[in-house]
């Protein structure tokens, strides 16, 4: 059993997590909003922009191999390293860039270089916070990353018509190194055992005998996909459908980001005294409302109301992704489970914006949209059932505890 976090400690860590998220929301809030525009507006083409939206996802689909190579290695040095890494490669890349697929690339290497530390990041957090606040903490964390991202994606929609775009990426990710390097300060107490190599077959067949964790996989490839079609379908026809100027597109990130600030207080309170799968099942639904109304929305004014239910949805799945796993993973297995959910995660990611882009071709955005919603519908009906066998997350220390081979599941 491990001792109870010092709250000198707990303290300490949060502010350097606060300053982080801070400095992270400044560039994710501008390099989300604007760079699957700015590449479209360049004269980018559907395959381009797809591979804009599709570079987190690959990165995911990639992840095992950065999670496999940084095994072994204290989690809070693989968090921090990596995201130092990958913005300085970012920031170097987009002030050579000169064409739509310069710009894309960079923003591909960007990503498969940060989220490699997608399962470290996981156990630090399930690490440095206590089980009956993770969520909470969490949340507020976040409500800085979107303060600061509210400032920036208002300030860049209105520079990016006067200064090349690709300064402004530049800028906001030298802004946010700091936040970067600051992460390496962080101590876990000893929380987050190094694990060895293990084969990624062996764990592979485990999590694939979790028969609980598979359909519960399932679902959420079957509405990603639908979800990610969205994705691409989004930017290309605020462009080419309402014709949405950048300062519009700015003015509603923001908005999206000022209602996330209050919805991260809502959803971390709610998922620590219940169920982080059950309220993500709720934030799923609510995400249908995307595709609807950029379906049937007479006119760029009814996207506004929108803005707040993606506000609302964000915040619900940047605390969900991590904490619905310490809910399903049994003891000890925390960073195999986070590692097969990102992997999952870029398979759908990986072949849904191209999946968009070819049908495109085929037929125009609104039935491509009506693809993505069947999608959707169907994975959430197999999500609901999936959660209904899922108790509230087990404490963190039972989570965090090393893998032994009493604690591996039989085959």
């Amino acid at each position: 059993m491990s001792l109870p976090h010092s709250p000198e400690l707990l303290r300490r860590n949060f502010r350097i997590d606060v300053f982080g998220a801070v400095c992270a929301g400044l560039y994710a809030a501008v390099l989300l909003a604007f760079m699957p525009v700015v590449v479209r507006r360049m004269g980018g083409s559907s395959f381009e922009v797809a591979l804009v939206v599709a570079a987190p996802f690959i990165g995911h689909l990639l992840s095992p191999i950065g999670i496999y190579l940084l095994s072994g290695l204290p989690a809070v040095r693989v968090v921090a390293g990596v995201v130092t890494a990958s913005r300085a490669v970012f920031i170097a890349g987009v002030l050579v860039a000169t064409t739509p697929l310069m710009l894309a690339m960079t923003t591909l290497a960007f990503w498969v270089i940060t989220i490699s530390n997608i399962a470290a990041y996981t156990a630090v957090m399930a690490a440095i916070y206590p089980g009956s606040e993770r969520a909470q903490a969490m949340g507020k964390v976040r409500i800085g990353a979107s303060i600061a991202g509210i400032a920036a994606a208002a300030t860049a929609g209105i520079v990016i018509d006067v200064v090349p775009a690709t300064y402004v990426f530049a800028a906001v990710a030298l802004l946010s190194l700091p936040g970067a390097i600051g992460f390496f300060w962080i101590r876990d107490e000893g929380r987050t055992a190094t694990a060895g190599r293990r084969s990624t077959f062996a764990v592979a067949r485990e999590i694939w005998n979790d028969h609980r964790y598979r359909r519960l996989l399932t679902a959420n490839t079957v509405f990603g996909l639908g979800n990610l079609m969205n994705v691409v379908i989004v930017p290309i026809m605020l462009v080419d459908h309402f014709n949405a100027p950048n300062s519009f597109v700015g003015a509603t990130a923001a908005l999206a980001s000022m209602t996330a600030i209050v919805a991260y207080l809502f959803w971390g309170r709610m998922i620590d005294r219940g169920s982080s799968l059950q309220l993500s099942a709720y934030g799923s639904s609510l995400l249908l409302l995307v595709p609807l109304t950029y379906m049937f929305a007479p006119s760029i004014w009814f996207l506004v109301p929108l803005a707040v239910i993606q506000g609302i949805v964000t915040a619900c799945f940047e605390i969900t992704y991590h904490t619905n796993v310490v809910q399903a993973a049994p003891p000890g297995r925390v960073l195999d489970y986070a590692t097969a959910q990102s992997f999952l995660l870029g398979i759908r990611g990986t072949i849904a914006p191209f999946a968009a882009s070819l049908l495109m071709t085929l037929i125009e955005p609104r039935m491509v949209l009506a693809v993505a919603i069947t999608f959707m519908v169907v994975g959430l009906s197999l999500y609901y059932r999936a959660v209904r066998q899922y108790a509230p997350a087990p404490p963190v220390e039972a989570a965090l505890e090393p893998v032994t081979p009493e604690t591996l599941p039989a085959s």
